[in-house]
Parts: C-alpha cells; structure tokens; sequence
C-alpha cells in the first residue's frame, strides 16, 4: 500500500512580486504582471513584454545568472516557514528546472545549465540533509518534480521532501523563442482566436510535502502521472494524445473518475498549436462521461511562461482553487477557437464543488505531466 502525500508548506516568487499571497492574489484578482522589459530591455527580440520579478524581489546586487538559485531560495525559506521549521536534515530535495544557472554559457560562471549543479548548491544553502536529484524534462518539469518527490514519500523512502523549481528569462531564453516564432509580441491570450503565441515569465516555486497528515494544510497529492506522445522536437501531437493520456493516468491513480474532477489548471501557452490540441485531449478524456470538462483556467497570460518553474507555481494556484472554491477567468480570452468541450470560464466562477484539482503540463519533446490534487 502506498502513503498518502501531503502538502506542508508552499512559496513562490513571480511577477507580482515575492511570496505566495502575491501570486494568489493578482491572479485571483484577474490581473497581470506581463510588462514591458525592464532587465531584459537589451535584447533585440521580437516581444516588448516579459513577466520579470519586481524591482524589490530580491537584492538588486543579485546577477540575472544567479537569480535561479536566489529565487529558488526564497520561495523554499517560505514553504518552510509555512510548514513550520522542519527539521531540513531529514528533508530531500528534488529541483525541477528548464536551463538552471546559465552562467558558463550566458558570460562567466561554472553553471553550464546544469540542474544538479545548482541543486547541490540548494542543498548546501538551505541545510538540507537528504541527497539532491534534479529533474529537467522542459516545460513539465515542475508537475514531474512533485510527481518525482511524492512517489518517493509514498513509496516510504522518506517521509518528508522540498521540491523547488526555478526558471528566470534570459538572452538564451528569449532569442531561443524569438528565433522559433514562438512569441507574441504583446501580452499573450492563452486559446483565443487572435493568439499569437506564448509571453515569458521569471519564477520559482517550491512545495514541502510529507507523509504526516498533522503537518498537512489540508491538501493531498492524491495522483501523478505522465506520458510522452514523442512525435516532434517542439511542437504537440496534433490529436492531444499524449495530454490526454497524462491526464487519464493521474486521476486513475488517484483512484478517481472524470467526474470526480471539480477544476483544472491548464498548461495554456498562447501558442496555436499548443491550445488547439490541449483543447482536444482533455476534451477526449471527458468525451465518455460529459458534455463538458470542468472549468478549466491558465495563467501564462498573467505570470509568463515560467518553464521549468510554472508546474509548482501553477500546481500551488490549483491548490488555491480548491482553498477559495473559485476558479478564476482566463485573462486575455475573447474569442475561443479551441474545441468547445474545455470549459473556459471569462469571468470568475465558484465552485458548487471543491474536491479534486488537476493539473496539466507538457514539454519540448512530447513529454506530459499531471498531477491531482485533493482536500
């Protein structure tokens, strides 16, 4: 039998600023922190919006390829603090990431985008005394990190894990999607008709999970699961199939029905191809068993796109769902192309139900990720 996985404590650092009460609240709130480029004004790309951390976020003297780790750092000494001081030499890691600390590649430095590189320094700042491992699977590496860490605890491995994940814009980053045609020139509109693709954003996450039900806030990590549809080096297959099949995967192993589903938070670039066959999937998954998903709500179009870092920050905003019984309306969607069975709510929505959240993510290479969790 398998423990049960629960969630302790929660951080975050993200365009609106530090901690996790400013992300819950802009978001909430229906707001957005996609602004012009301050940090990142120097490169020529084709975008004038980024979703940057705040002056104020962290120390000014910090450099852009430190910010991973620095970042990282905060969002964990805040879940800690919300699970209240654990014991950090009974506690392992596992930092989830897209390209890490730069340095070596973007200037001077010994990062060489290396997760494990700065997971080992996570490590050693934040006194943990577990072993560190590191999961970097692009854009879904968050949702695999807590995937990763939960079935360790459930396993009985350990009883307590931090998972961290960070990603922060970059000249690597931002020319990489410039060059793909992948951004849009403005803020960008997650599944409507006028979309023109995805917006970036600076963030980092963490989460403290055990197995104690005593140290819980009242969430469970109830399902994880992933899948890869591996039919091109960026771009999705076209049916959704692999979504889909992540999807279905971790509500089954929550031991759990579509119905039983009350909310979604969504994967939702702004990409054309992306929206279009996230629609199908999951529209796919609810075809036998309703009409409709649940509502279902992205935020890119208020963080940015977080990469390695929007599975935990996007997972911690599943998880306020469910706490706020609401779910709240997609920003920038006037015009829905997408399959009209992925439930899109334009306006804040409550819950007549609040049980069970899942969470979808995918990644370059065709790997999917997703995660249920449950009050």
């Amino acid at each position: 039998m398998r423990r049960s996985v629960f969630v302790a404590g929660r951080g975050a650092l993200s365009g609106f600023g530090r901690g996790l009460a400013a992300l819950v609240t802009g978001v909430f709130a229906g707001e957005t922190a996609l602004q012009e480029r301050v940090r990142t004004h120097a490169y020529e790309v084709a975008t004038d919006v980024v979703g940057e951390f705040p002056p104020g976020t962290l120390p000014d003297d910090v450099a852009e390829n430190d910010l991973p780790r620095r970042s990282a750092e905060a969002a964990a000494e805040e879940a800690f603090a919300e699970a209240g001081g654990p014991d950090r030499r009974r506690i392992g890691l596992v930092y989830a990431t897209t390209k890490a600390d730069m340095s070596g590649i973007c200037g001077p430095g010994e990062g060489l985008a290396s997760p494990m590189f700065v997971a080992r320094q996570l490590t050693a700042d934040l006194g943990l005394g577990g072993r560190p491992s590191a999961v970097s699977v692009a854009c879904a590496s968050g949702v695999v990190g807590i995937a990763v860490a939960a079935r360790r605890i459930a396993a009985g491995e350990v009883d307590r894990m931090l998972v961290v994940a960070s990603d922060v814009i970059n000249e690597f980053i931002l020319r990489g999607f410039s060059g793909m045609g992948a951004l849009d020139p403005h803020r960008c509109r997650p599944f409507d008709a006028a979309r023109r693709g995805v917006s970036l954003g600076d963030g980092a996450g963490a989460i403290v999970l055990t197995s104690d039900e005593r140290e819980s806030i009242g969430i469970r990590v109830s399902g994880y699961a992933g899948a890869n549809d591996a039919c091109h080096v960026t771009g999705p297959d076209y049916e959704g199939l692999g979504i889909g099949l992540a999807a279905r995967r971790a509500i089954e192993h929550a031991g759990l029905q579509p119905t039983d589903i009350d909310l979604l938070h969504l994967h939702a670039t702004g990409t054309r191809a992306n929206d279009k066959t996230e629609a199908i999937g999951l529209g796919n998954v609810w075809r036998d068993h309703a009409d409709r998903t649940p509502p279902a709500f992205g935020s890119k179009s208020q963080t940015g796109h977080t990469l390695g870092a929007a599975g935990v920050l996007e997972s911690l905003l599943a998880i306020a769902a469910l706490e706020r019984r609401q779910v709240p309306r997609n920003v920038g969607l006037m015009d829905n192309d997408c399959d009209p069975r992925l439930d899109l709510p334009t306006s804040p929505r409550k819950l007549e139900r609040a049980r069970h959240a899942l969470k979808v993510a995918s990644g370059f290479g065709g790997v999917q990720g997703a995660a249920v969790f449950s009050r």
